[in-house]
């Protein structure tokens, strides 16, 4: 998908009939928030990305600058390739659903953040979005392959306030 065309769907969805591209397309639910505030927030973001997806990608500090405040402020401080590794160690003893839960308590760096969201690097676009009466919002993305990249997505759900992410499939057919 080209910026304009996912900038108009991350605005006001996809057109009456249309189809996803790629494999199909992912639900990710963002749970346990204001759904129409992480709609609101997650949009921001994304615009921001989309209005330098194809031009000279920007350096990260200049990123600090252009991204809005507050989603500069939840990522988490640039590590130490010592502290990198230790942490690495650390997560390597914990069971499965331990290393399941410490990841999604983690907070991205921005810098790691930027790379999966570099034109060259992302797996995913925007295709729709809805606040549901529960709190939740749904955001589907379509996927160019399977399996792909959704980390960066769901980290920009949990930093605009959702607690909990949910990813449900649906492929054409």
């Amino acid at each position: 998908m080209i910026g304009p065309e996912e900038r108009r769907h991350l605005m006001s969805g996809p057109r009456s009939g249309q189809v996803a591209g790629g494999v199909g397309t992912v639900d990710v639910l963002a749970c346990e928030g204001n759904g129409t505030e992480i709609l609101s927030r997650a949009q921001a973001v994304l615009l921001t990305i989309l209005e330098y997806s194809e031009a000279e990608w920007p350096a990260v500090e200049e990123w600090r600058a252009l991204l809005p405040s507050w989603f500069v402020a939840a990522c988490g401080e640039e590590m130490r390739r010592e502290d990198a590794e230790r942490w690495l160690t650390w997560w390597r003893t914990l069971g499965p659903a331990d290393k399941v839960r410490a990841e999604s308590e983690r907070r991205w760096t921005l810098a790691d953040w930027l790379y999966w969201l570099n034109p060259l690097e992302r797996q995913w676009f925007w295709w729709d979005a809805k606040a549901e009466q529960d709190g939740t919002l749904r955001v589907t993305v379509e996927v160019s392959g399977w399996p792909t990249a959704l980390g960066a997505l769901d980290w920009l759900l949990r930093a605009a306030g959702a607690v909990e992410i949910v990813h449900e499939e649906s492929w054409p057919g």
